[in-house]
């Protein structure tokens, strides 16, 4: 027989949780939720898709390449997909809701981008950059964000970059697609309603890294390590999980010094211009060697900002 003190005990701790309910809303679920990463097959797609799959809930990934047997993710089903193609997107969307389940969390992750200057770029280096990087997050959500508004449960999580607050030289397709999804999430966050206001439904969440500790970073320079410390992609993807289980919303970026990277948008450009001169950030990029390969059935690419040597 259930004491009395017991029974309050639990009767208070269930109201605490309907309480925190009403104001956080849904948080992640293992018996509920189906996530889906976009670029999940290498770099931080791929620590994420493996952190998620870690907590038990049930990961699909999209991604152009598929890892070899021996690369694969325990209990993670990876799906080939384009996610620069719309019909793609869409093809894969039905064949992951017929084996995984319907998608309640999104995580757009895929990237590419080259260090080029603007003139010394291909318009189809410039059109596949904007495509893979920014058009993707349109075409994902469109097709994912129905089921979760009739499920009354989701998340969109949108991989940026600190890069779209500011972007140095040679960047310049990469640090217009960060810019324009932080735009993205903006707009769509307040189409689905008030984040103060609407503690229910479909979610939204920015996540802003600085650079990540990989081997395709080797070549490019990083001045002020000090302020600006280079983040493990294992701790971003921990980030992004500890997020989802506190139903956090927002924007979340990483380290802190890109909290403050907004600001400079605000001066006189005299002072923006001081500051990335300390930093070196325009002189970051010169040498780095790596460029997005075309071809008409693979693209590789190295990433820089989201960390995805192939997406």
């Amino acid at each position: 027989m259930t004491s009395f003190p017991s029974k309050c005990f639990y009767f208070i701790h269930g109201q605490l949780r309907k309480a925190s309910h009403l104001v956080v809303g849904h948080t992640l679920d293992v018996k509920k939720d189906v996530v889906v990463v976009t670029g999940g097959s290498s770099g931080l797609g791929k620590e994420i898709a493996a952190q998620f799959a870690a907590t038990g809930v049930k990961v699909a990934v999209m991604d152009i390449i598929t890892p070899s047997a021996e690369s694969e993710i325990p209990y993670v089903q990876y799906f080939k997909c384009d996610v620069g193609d719309e019909d793609d997107v869409k093809t894969c969307y039905d064949s992951i809701c017929g084996t995984v389940g319907r998608p309640t969390v999104l995580v757009n992750n895929a990237a590419i981008a080259t260090g080029k200057m603007l003139s010394e770029l291909s318009c189809d280096e410039i059109r596949q950059t904007i495509r893979v990087n920014l058009l993707s997050s349109f075409y994902t959500i469109k097709k994912f964000l129905p089921s979760m508004q009739q499920q009354k449960r989701g998340y969109i999580v949108t991989i940026g970059s600190v890069l779209g607050y500011m972007s140095p030289a040679q960047l310049s397709a990469y640090g217009a697609s960060k810019a324009a999804l932080i735009a993205l999430h903006e707009s769509i966050t307040y189409e689905l309603g008030a984040p103060s206001l609407c503690a229910h439904g479909v979610k939204t969440l920015l996540i802003c890294p600085g650079k990540m500790k990989t081997p395709m970073f080797d070549s490019v320079a990083t001045s002020w390590r000090w302020i600006a410390p280079e983040l493990e992609p294992a701790y971003v993807a921990r980030s992004i999980i500890e997020a989802l289980q506190h139903g956090r919303r927002g924007e979340i970026k990483l380290p802190f010094y890109a909290n403050f990277l907004p600001l400079f948008r605000a001066m006189p450009w005299p002072i923006t211009e001081l500051a990335r001169h300390v930093s070196g950030i325009d002189d970051s990029m010169r040498r780095f060697g790596n460029t997005i390969e075309c071809r008409e059935d693979n693209l590789t690419g190295s990433i820089v900002g989201n960390v995805d040597l192939k997406y």
